[in-house]
């Protein structure tokens, strides 16, 4: 059976190596080395040890769980567990990581004060999570001797006089993404960092619980005023330079973290358009969706319309056809217009057929009569028949009325003969006469004689009478003959008390 052994030892035994230490540096005999000269060690340093190793005084812990916090609150989103709270006992308790680092801090006051240097930087304060500073200095790790002490049992030159790598809690060189002591830090990393510190200013109880609620949860902790004094640390200073403002970076940060809503909406637009591009382009799908559903009707305008074709293309050819739908029903007329128009053909073709149909009935009653004419045409003949074909009839008729004479006729002779009847066979009496009158006499032509019989039929009796005698009057002979010739007998013979003379003696007899 196996049994653990503890690598802890108790502050007794911790007081009695500090005390060994301390005679032997400063000249006692219990453990010098040989031939070392007694008084060799300085009187700085016992000092020291001594204040580090009596007992503690009244008043000297008062700010304990302060320092605690504040500690922390440097890890980053999600790094601390349960297991960083100690009890009070465990307080009194050392471990070796933590004898070596207080070691350490030893040999370094001790070279210290053998060049007649004074520490004035700031007060290393030993709690129970490590050395935090308590003054001007920052500590971000201990400094880890590189060698073996040098002659006279000397170990100052040894230690580093920075730390192996700087991080964004530290605020060093790296976390503003210079070249400093360590690798530069990436935004998403310092957006992390930030989120964190916010949710430590905001309180524990209320932090925790945002932390802890998700992607909805840092996006609440993002967006609180508590934000704006935080970002105010150098670390973060190249948050607000690479959006220009401290207002635009809790939603840069949303976008790099992916969150699949925008912290603050309103302040979306102050982000330049091509940080938004090129965020919009590495999120996923569903994130997308949500992060352009959260922004308000202008936001939302305004943002699609600084973004460039192809960044438009791969916005709407990453969403889901449900999500692209809501987002293009949103926009007001001229916004939508600019973004159809805008949007390569191949994207159109794509996006218009897979929209729903309520969806795709508001996108076309929505748009001007000129921008409906020129996303119409261009879709190839079987995406304008699926586009066509599935709306109602009031959208329809919206859809096609009023659109020029050039693209309506391109509409309908582009249309197969069937979905071409399809479509006017579901207009009222009035549309119908209305669409069917705007074309040319040539098209007029084509278009009615290469209906199906049936479909022929349906037009040439819910027309009005009198659309049908100005419609028919309007074309060649030789093409209403052709027309007339397809109708069945019972529908001619409803013409006849209904068309001028000159039409009725062209009907077959």
């Amino acid at each position: 059976m196996r049994t653990r052994h503890s690598h802890r030892i108790t502050r007794r035994t911790a007081g009695r190596l500090l005390d060994g230490t301390a005679r032997h540096l400063a000249g006692g005999t219990a453990g010098r080395l040989p031939g070392e000269p007694a008084g060799a060690g300085p009187e700085h340093l016992i000092r020291v040890l001594g204040a580090a190793t009596a007992p503690i005084r009244e008043g000297e812990l008062a700010g304990e769980q302060a320092a605690m916090a504040a500690f922390e609150a440097s890890y980053p989103l999600g790094a601390l567990q349960p297991s960083h709270v100690v009890t009070p006992r465990k307080r009194t308790m050392f471990n070796l990581p933590q004898l070596f680092t207080v070691k350490v801090v030893a040999w370094s006051l001790a070279g210290l004060a053998t060049a007649g240097g004074a520490a004035t930087a700031g007060t290393i304060a030993f709690t129970s999570s490590g050395p935090a500073a308590t003054g001007g200095a920052s500590v971000s790790g201990p400094a880890v001797p590189s060698g073996s002490a040098g002659a006279g049992g000397s170990v100052a030159g040894n230690v580093p006089a920075q730390p192996v790598a700087s991080s964004a809690r530290a605020g060093g060189p790296a976390a503003t993404g210079s070249s400093g002591a360590g690798a530069p830090v990436s935004p998403t990393r310092l957006c992390t960092e930030l989120t964190t510190k916010v949710a430590s200013v905001t309180g524990d109880a209320q932090g925790a619980a945002n932390t802890a609620a998700g992607a909805a949860g840092v996006a609440a902790v993002l967006a609180n005023p508590a934000l704006t004094q935080v970002l105010a640390t150098p670390p973060f200073a190249s948050l607000i330079s690479a959006v220009g403002s401290a207002t635009a970076v809790p939603d840069y940060c949303g976008l790099l973290m992916g969150l699949p809503t925008v912290p603050v909406p309103a302040a979306f637009t102050q982000l330049p358009a091509s940080v938004v591009g090129h965020a919009l382009a590495a999120l996923p799908a569903s994130d997308l969706a949500g992060v352009l559903r959260s922004l308000p009707t202008a936001g939302l305008s305004q943002t699609l319309g600084e973004l460039s074709p192809a960044q438009l293309s791969s916005v709407f050819t990453t969403l889901p056809a449900s999500a692209a739908g809501s987002v293009l029903s949103e926009l007001p007329a001229s916004p939508l217009a600019g973004v159809l128009t805008a949007l390569p053909a191949s994207s159109v073709t794509s996006l218009l057929p897979s929209l729903p149909a309520g969806d795709l009935a508001t996108v076309l009653t929505t748009l001007p009569d000129a921008a409906t004419g020129t996303v119409l045409t261009e879709l190839p003949a079987s995406g304008l028949s699926s586009v066509l074909t599935g709306l109602p009839a009031p959208a329809l008729g919206n859809a096609l009325t009023g659109l020029p004479a050039g693209d309506l006729s391109q509409i309908l002779t582009t249309l197969p003969p069937s979905s071409a009847g399809s479509v006017l066979t579901t207009l009222p009496a009035t549309t119908l006469g209305s669409v069917l009158s705007a074309l040319p006499a040539s098209t007029l032509g084509r278009v009615l004689g290469s209906l199906p019989a049936g479909d022929l039929s349906t037009v040439v009796t819910t027309l009005q009478p009198s659309t049908l005698r100005s419609l028919l009057g309007s074309l060649p002979s030789g093409t209403v003959t052709q027309i007339l010739a397809k109708l069945p007998s019972s529908v001619l013979s409803g013409l006849r008390g209904i068309l001028p003379s000159g039409i009725l003696a062209q009907l077959p007899v």
